[in-house]
């Protein structure tokens, strides 16, 4: 038998008052920081959705201005992202498409900066290589071929190898490096067959033939 049995009820409520006097402020204490934090909890997850619902409607109104080749409403857009959502990723999927645009209207050079800035920015790897293939293809249409050759041989291209290496090839074919621009397509090639649907594979392969037979390239250096 417990020793509280032979306690009498009043004797039994004066322990448990003394109990809680030495203990209640710690037990409110406890109670009080445990519903405070989950209150910030929720008050900081409920904040976060809210700037993300918001940096997702701006980049909606970028997408669309790109499209339409707004320039001055998707600059107005990344803008806002820039200064009120700075970690957010549609701040670099913002300068992608601010590039497109850029690159469109023939103004090759804002268009490699911001390019540029998602390389130097984005912690996304696959951003980064969307930004490197485009990069090096703004950069061939600027006619800036050295360069566009460096940013498209630098680095890994996981499974943007294929679109790459064709970029190699058309900067070797207009720099007339015709068996250094047959061997890129050719690595295009096999690597779009592991990677299907990343290069158009038929006009990579009329590339190829309007290179002339590699028979050529021997006859001619005879």
């Amino acid at each position: 038998m417990n020793v509280d049995d032979y306690l009498t009820e009043r004797e039994q409520v004066d322990r448990i008052r003394q109990w809680w006097k030495e203990n209640g402020a710690w037990i409110i204490v406890g109670v009080g920081g445990g519903l405070l934090a989950l209150v910030g909890w929720n008050w900081w997850q409920g904040y976060q959705l809210q700037r993300a619902e918001q940096a997702a409607a701006i980049y909606s109104v970028v997408s669309e201005a790109a499209m339409e080749e707004r320039v001055d409403e998707v600059r107005v857009g990344l803008e806002q992202l820039e200064s009120g959502h700075a970690g957010s990723p549609y701040l670099q999927h913002s300068r992608l498409a601010l590039a497109g645009v850029l690159a469109r209207a023939g103004d090759f050079g804002p268009a490699v900066d911001q390019l540029q800035q998602v390389l130097d920015e984005a912690e996304d790897a696959q951003l980064q290589l969307i930004a490197r293939l485009r990069m090096a293809r703004v950069l061939l249409a600027a006619g800036e071929l050295e360069r566009a050759l460096e940013v498209a041989q630098g680095g890994q291209a996981g499974v943007f190898a294929a679109p790459l290496r064709e970029v190699e090839g058309d900067v070797l074919a207009r720099q007339g490096d015709v068996a250094g621009a047959r061997a890129a397509y050719e690595d295009a090639l096999a690597d779009a067959a592991a990677h299907g649907g990343v290069i158009d594979e038929a006009l990579v392969r009329l590339k190829l033939e309007s290179l002339g037979p590699a028979a050529d390239e021997g006859s001619d250096a005879s």
